[in-house]
């Protein structure tokens, strides 16, 4: 993989959770390219987020980098335009960065 790094065992990004009580969370990156949706994954499993909301809908997770430049997180794409699964790593997303997960219910 061409952004394969050696990193220690140190590398943690701040994690906000909206709609929760969790800002600004220092949370632990085991593999910085293992890809979004898996990381989201890891995420919810971790904070036992509800994957259903109040009326019954599934809910999705989006993970967001929230830039120097901007009041809102950018969206990290789960896929490039080529299809291929996207990581942490495609992001350039580095130990420090802070990170939004964002819940956002399918209606039904």
């Amino acid at each position: 993989m061409e952004n394969e790094e050696l990193y220690d065992d140190e590398f943690i990004v701040s994690l906000t959770i909206d709609g929760t009580s969790f800002d600004e969370v220092e949370v632990k990156v085991t593999d910085p390219n293992k890809t979004i949706r898996d990381q989201i994954n890891s995420i919810v499993q971790v904070f036992e987020l509800p994957k259903m909301d109040n009326g019954g809908n599934p809910i999705q997770y989006l993970l967001g980098q929230m830039l120097e430049d901007s009041d809102e997180p950018e969206i990290l794409e789960f896929e490039d335009e080529e299809g291929r699964e996207q990581c942490l790593m495609d992001y350039n997303i580095q130990p420090g960065d802070h990170l939004h997960l964002i819940s956002v219910p399918i209606a039904g």
